[in-house]
């Protein structure tokens, strides 16, 4: 759907030196900071041994720089589309390797803490990106309703739950994969465990198949929030953006303050094309979402360009500033903004207060 943004910023500067009123469509276009889907088709066809990278990290909490063994890490690429997903290990590392060098999105959950989006850029990384991921703790914590196929399992479909989330922890996927397999078989009400046997299918790389489990977790225990948010996430990568509106809709209903819903519902909005709708979403998934999300912040900026609203969107780029003004992004968000300036597509004052020099 988005166009990479170094052709972005070549159409643009044609643009703006045509006149005033071309730059309007070019310019919404300009925060476009992932690949296209044929862009990233044509680099995983080219895609040699020596074009792959792999991300090595740690999840720690803030307080004391104890590791969290319960995190799970998502990795996504810039259009939505799972990639991979683990839970980390005892001691709080995770890895992914045999990555092309891409975009990516970098998502980390975790009970009891807020949860962490970061953008990765690894277009020009060498064979190994270090990263540590530190979580704040949710002081605000609206927990969502447990799943109430907890209670009711029988206890053999409980132990393979817990033999296939041991598993997955470790990485052996095809044991997880038939541990959760006998867990719904034993119970096929089992919402925990259609919800871990879709998301393994996912690190699989069989997405379609991830599909039906969540619509039976859903079906047997519809006040469970994460099949909504997992079903909603699956349905914007395939592009069934009405599908997704629809559940994710469902699912916040039942967690009205849960920022992720607002999150990939505003994704879905973009994806219809529905702008000012998805400006709503992502203010709302601000509003309830982590303190200082940059990515929700450059979401947000390239919803307001698209919806040549410039003004806002300047300001969602200076917000993305303030937080990571070294960011991946941060220096083509700078060149735009100038650009933006420069055009008169915003006042100067406005440009020139968030381009002053970067924090350290």
């Amino acid at each position: 759907m988005q166009r990479g943004l170094g052709w972005a910023e070549r159409s643009m500067s044609r643009g703006l030196s045509g006149g005033a009123g071309k730059p309007l469509v070019l310019v919404c276009l300009t925060l476009g900071l992932a690949l296209s889907a044929t862009a990233q088709q044509r680099q995983h066809r080219s895609v040699t041994p020596l074009s792959q990278v792999q991300i090595q990290g740690t999840v720690r909490a803030e307080e004391e720089s104890k590791h969290i063994p319960s995190a799970v890490v998502r990795l996504e690429d810039q259009q939505g589309r799972f990639v991979e997903e683990e839970d980390v290990s005892t001691n709080g590392q995770f890895c992914f390797t045999g990555l092309d060098k891409l975009a990516y999105t970098l998502i980390v959950t975790a009970d009891g803490y807020e949860t962490h989006v970061q953008r990765l850029d690894l277009t020009s990384v060498g064979g190994v990106s270090a990263i540590v991921i530190i979580l704040k703790p949710n002081k605000t914590e609206v927990t969502s309703p447990s799943a109430r196929t907890d209670a009711t399992a029988p206890k053999q479909a409980r132990k393979e739950l817990e033999r296939g989330l041991r598993a997955s922890e470790e990485r052996r996927l095809s044991e997880a994969h038939a541990h959760f397999e006998k867990a719904v078989k034993i119970y096929p009400c089992y919402a925990r465990a259609q919800v871990n046997l879709a998301s393994t299918l996912m690190r699989e790389s069989d997405s379609p198949r991830a599909e039906p489990p969540l619509k039976k977790a859903i079906e047997c225990d519809p006040d469970f929030v994460e099949p909504y948010l997992q079903l909603g996430r699956l349905f914007n990568a395939e592009h069934r953006y009405d599908e997704s509106r629809k559940i994710l809709a469902e699912g916040v209903r039942r967690a009205p303050s849960s920022w992720q819903l607002y999150y990939n519902l505003g994704q879905a909005d973009e994806g219809l094309k529905n702008y000012p709708l998805a400006a709503q979403e992502l203010l709302r998934a601000l509003s309830f979402g982590p303190d200082g999300s940059a990515a929700i912040h450059e979401k947000l900026a390239d919803v307001y360009l698209r919806e040549n609203a410039y003004d806002k969107a300047c300001a969602e780029m200076g917000a993305y500033l303030q937080i990571a003004p070294n960011g991946e992004y941060a220096a083509r968000m700078r060149a735009i903004m100038q650009k933006l300036g420069s055009a008169g597509l915003v006042h100067p004052t406005q440009s020139q207060l968030v381009l002053g020099a970067p924090k350290s």
